[in-house]
């Protein structure tokens, strides 16, 4: 498996496209793995986790194909996690040559949006597929799990448990502490003598507490440990932390310093994740 970060930012970028306070400032004169564009992954360059606002600079620096995705799972429908009007780039004029079907997986509100955005899907290539938690579905030969995340109390917001080729990940962010279902499932699934290879965790938070609605390092920490707690993961187990934001005021290796004694580790945009 092929894990490919595509932004890690949350929805106002780092640096913010407006701000001009001292976070954003220093990371525009820093650069490098302090610029980060908003959210999103794929997997073996087939499967595509959200298609936001940033998703072109993410094909012009290489980090995603977007004809050859076939399958997009969608986490929520807030602006930063996607930006349906992209799809309709997918016809001529604007695109010669077919690109692969996709199917789009999501709550209401995704499905929603897609459709108030292209009025007439299927004649893009996209067949649109409403997924509900827990509820474990196959995209293309990845088994896939939807389950609830903390985030936006107005809409069913999602994280993905993926599995492809014998490895699993957990996508899981845009959320606060995971809700008790969600951990009663993780760790029914870790009974069945499955473990986490990889879990993405939200850390917009930063240095700062809380854990309603977002994350920062102390929540996410403490995720890690109860993943290993409930036998979901050990110590092996690459828990990632992303969709940084810049109130939280750290730039990338000042969060590696925190991050790194308590087992984590800090994504940056493109970073690549593979798993022999």
């Amino acid at each position: 498996m092929r894990i490919r970060l595509l932004g890690t930012a949350a929805a106002e970028g780092w640096p913010g496209l407006f701000c001009r306070c001292e976070a954003c400032a220093r990371a525009r004169a820093l650069g490098g793995r302090n610029l980060r564009s908003r959210s999103g992954a794929t997997v073996d360059g087939g499967f595509q986790f959200d298609l936001g606002p940033d998703v072109y600079l993410h094909v012009l620096a290489g980090y995603t194909d977007l004809a050859a995705v076939e399958h997009l799972l969608v986490t929520h429908g807030h602006e930063d996690h996607l930006a349906p009007a992209t799809l309709a780039m997918r016809r001529e004029p604007f695109a010669h040559g077919l690109p692969a079907p996709l199917t789009i997986y999501g709550n209401h509100r995704v499905m929603e949006r897609v459709r108030a955005a292209v009025a007439d899907p299927s004649a893009l290539g996209v067949r649109l597929e409403t997924v509900r938690p827990f509820q474990s579905f196959t995209a293309g030969d990845a088994t896939v799990i939807p389950l609830p995340a903390d985030h936006d109390p107005n809409e069913a917001c999602l994280l993905y448990l993926f599995g492809r080729g014998g490895r699993w990940l957990l996508y899981g962010h845009d959320s606060g502490w995971f809700p008790e279902p969600t951990w009663d499932y993780l760790a029914a699934w870790a009974a069945r003598h499955h473990r986490l290879d990889v879990a993405l965790v939200d850390c917009t938070n930063g240095p700062a507490p809380g854990q309603r609605n977002h994350m920062g390092l102390e929540a996410a920490s403490r995720v890690r440990q109860r993943l290993i707690a409930i036998g979901a993961a050990g110590d092996e187990t690459r828990v990632v932390v992303t969709h940084f934001s810049h109130n939280g005021g750290l730039l990338h290796e000042e969060l590696v310093a925190r991050a790194a004694p308590v087992g984590l580790e800090v994504a940056y945009d493109g970073l690549e994740i593979v798993l022999d």
